[in-house]
This record gives structure tokens, C-alpha cells and sequence, in this order.
């Protein structure tokens, strides 16, 4: 199947450049319906969200077969573009109206390859050992291919009315190629392998994936940290209680004490009361002078 398969694939490149007309047979009808089947059965096998979830747990059953259906809606999106070309060519021979919509299906199963295939990626860059770059060159290539497929197209477009079906965007497998650069440093040298647009994308996720990182620090940091979060309260802030003060007010009991009879001397307690000494006892008075309570010398 591969053998025939990429045999027509070169056929169809070839006459769209301008070589010998492909001609339209039962043969080759019956090609194109196989090609759109097998890349519809690709896109039914794409992981549900349970199983993506179980991918990126690192499950190995589930990771070892994702990596197969990520081969096979690869080859989707080829198969996708293989069809384009082929129905373009037939269609400038035979303006049947089949043909027509056998390019447009193509179109649509490759971008719901690519999607799929993209989706896949990146489940795969989150579990251990889920992916490498050289995993995700093919598919780069594919979309290398299906962009110079559309460019070549596009010049056909104006006689023959044909729908355009554009790479989708952002750059599909760049963030799944930059998640696995991330993790595994040692690896960026494979990007050298993939086409130098691709690289400076892939590159600029990975920067941006490093200021994420940081920014999550960050944020944890504060989280950790209440403190130094501002107060959205309108109430004012809890005050902090005043420290005794140190200096006696000669007012109210203490005035009057002191002016019937000064005593032998003053003195500063620990618990911020002042002791007024007398020869028959001991008068604590606060700071403010008022009289708190005697100690005579048998209380002390």
C-alpha cells in the first residue's frame, strides 16, 4: 500500500509542475476513495479526552498507543494533500463536478488530521518519554509539503476555482516541540533537522514557556506569602497595643499622696505600675496617677 500509495503521490506532484496529464480511470478513482478512507479512519481513532488525560499521566499502554495513531493522522495529512493534487490535476482535464468536491473532502480530512495529530502532540510532549523532535519531524515535513502543495495550487486557483484549505494557525507541533526541548535540554540540537522557519518558532515558545515558569514561581511565592498581599478591606488595620508609658503623671491619688507627704522614693515596676515607698507600705499608682492598690511589708 505505501509502494503505491507514494507512487501516486509522485505521479500527482509531477503533473501538477507540468508533466503528463494524470489520466482519470476507475483505477484511480477507486485510489482516492481508499486514501480518503484510511485517512477517515486515522480521525476517528484520534484519543477521546479521557484518554488524552491518561497520555499525559504517562500511562504506558496509552502512551505507547498514541504514538501509533501520531504516525498514522501524519499520514492523514498526507494523504490529504495527495488527494488535493490529484483531483487539481484530473479537474484540468474533466470538469466533472465529483471531482470538485473529492478536492474540498481532501482539504478537510487534512485539517482535521493536522488538528488531531497536533492535539496528540502535545499530550504526548506532557508524559515522560511520551515524544522526541525527531518523532515530530515527519509531521513538520507534512506540513512543509501541504504548504508548498497550496502555494502551487494557488496559481490554479484563479482558472479553476479552487477552494483554498490553509495550514491552520497558530503553527501547529511547535508547542508540542517546544514542551520536549524544555524537559529534555540535551535534545535541541535535533531541531537543526527541521526547516528554519519552524525552528525560530519553536524557539520563541520555548522562551515563552520559560517566562510562564517564572511567573508561576512567582505567583506561588506570593501565595506563600499572604503578607505581602494588599488588604481589599475598608476596615482600618488593627492597632498595635501602646506600650506602658514610663513617666508618672503626679495627678488625682498620686498628687495628693505626694503633697501630704513625699515619700522616700519612686519607682518603676515591671508591670508599669510605680511604687510610692512609704516607711508603712508600698502605693502603686499608674501612669496617670491613680492609685491601684497598698503593699504593706507583709504582702510583699
Amino acid at each position: 500500500m505505501r509502494r503505491t500509495f507514494f507512487a501516486l503521490a509522485l505521479l500527482a506532484s509531477g503533473c501538477i509542475a507540468g508533466s503528463a496529464a494524470v489520466q482519470r480511470d476507475d483505477r484511480m478513482l477507486r485510489e482516492l476513495s481508499r486514501q480518503e478512507r484510511w485517512a477517515q479512519q486515522a480521525i476517528d481513532a484520534r484519543p477521546t479526552r479521557d484518554q488524552l488525560d491518561s497520555i499525559r499521566g504517562s500511562d504506558y499502554g496509552s502512551v505507547a498507543a498514541a504514538r501509533k495513531e501520531f504516525q498514522k493522522l501524519v499520514m492523514a495529512v498526507d494523504r490529504g494533500t495527495w488527494i488535493r493534487e490529484t483531483t487539481a490535476e484530473m479537474m484540468r482535464e474533466d470538469h466533472d463536478p465529483q471531482l470538485a468536491q473529492e478536492f474540498d473532502r481532501g482539504g478537510r480530512l487534512r485539517i482535521e488530521s493536522i488538528q488531531a495529530a497536533d492535539e496528540l502532540a502535545d499530550a504526548l510532549a506532557d508524559a515522560k518519554g511520551g515524544l522526541t523532535v525527531a518523532d515530530l519531524k515527519p509531521a513538520f515535513e507534512a506540513l512543509r509539503k501541504a504548504q508548498a502543495s497550496e502555494d502551487r495550487l494557488s496559481r490554479l486557483a484563479g482558472t479553476m476555482k479552487l477552494a483554498m484549505s490553509p495550514i491552520p494557525m497558530p503553527r501547529p507541533f511547535v508547542e508540542a516541540a517546544a514542551k520536549v526541548v524544555d524537559v529534555n535540554p540535551e535534545s535541541a540540537k535535533e531541531l537543526d533537522r527541521l526547516p528554519p522557519e519552524d525552528q525560530t518558532k519553536i524557539r520563541a515558545k520555548m522562551a515563552d514557556l520559560g517566562r510562564n515558569r517564572e511567573e508561576q514561581k512567582r505567583e506561588t511565592i506570593t501565595a506563600a506569602s499572604p503578607s505581602t498581599i494588599p488588604s481589599t478591606s475598608t476596615e482600618p488595620p488593627p492597632r498595635e497595643a501602646e506600650a506602658p508609658s514610663t513617666t508618672l503623671k503626679i495627678a488625682g491619688d498620686a498628687a495628693a499622696m505626694i503633697a501630704k507627704r513625699p515619700p522616700r522614693s519612686i519607682t518603676l515596676r515591671e508591670d508599669g505600675l510605680f511604687a510610692l515607698s512609704y516607711d508603712d507600705a508600698d502605693y502603686l499608682v499608674d501612669p496617670e496617677g491613680k492609685l491601684v492598690r497598698k503593699e504593706t511589708p507583709s504582702d510583699r
